[in-house]
């Protein structure tokens, strides 16, 4: 009797420890994921960063629809980005940016994209052009 009692102890010792297994590996490949969120948002804001800065009047897209390449990021992590500026027609583009985190074989582990409406002005003195938020609210697109 007490054979059988000394093995279901050890038979309920053995499960518990391996759920606390199992929810620990949950656990770590849950902040893994948050942590490449992390780095891919941190990438895309600084190339979106980048972008605000200005550019050449002659990476401007002309008619409503197209986009330019305007900045490609690396950062530590490894996490890359690209900001993109595109036409939406008159004064107001859109500021695009997005940021991936790769593993170590090159696989997307986490990716964000964020966007920024902006409104153009002319060139400044320093021949670069600097792009001015669009202002906030409920309010139409001109």
């Amino acid at each position: 009797m007490a054979l059988l009692f000394a093995i279901a102890v050890i038979a309920a010792l053995g499960m518990i420890s391996l759920t606390g297994f199992g929810l620990a590996r949950m656990e770590r490949a849950s902040g893994l994921a948050a942590v490449a969120e992390v780095q891919a948002r941190g990438a895309a804001e600084t190339a979106l960063t980048d972008a605000m800065a200005g550019w050449a009047p002659s990476q401007t897209p002309s008619n409503p629809g197209l986009e330019v390449l305007l900045a490609t990021v690396a950062v530590p992590g490894p996490a890359s980005a690209q900001a993109f500026v595109r036409a939406l027609g008159g004064p107001v583009f859109s500021i695009r940016s997005g940021g991936v985190r790769r593993n170590g074989a090159g696989l997307p582990l986490a990716s964000v994209w964020m966007e920024q409406l902006v409104r153009l002005d002319s060139a400044a003195p320093d021949g670069l052009v600097h792009p001015r938020k669009y202002p906030l609210g409920w309010r139409l697109l001109p």
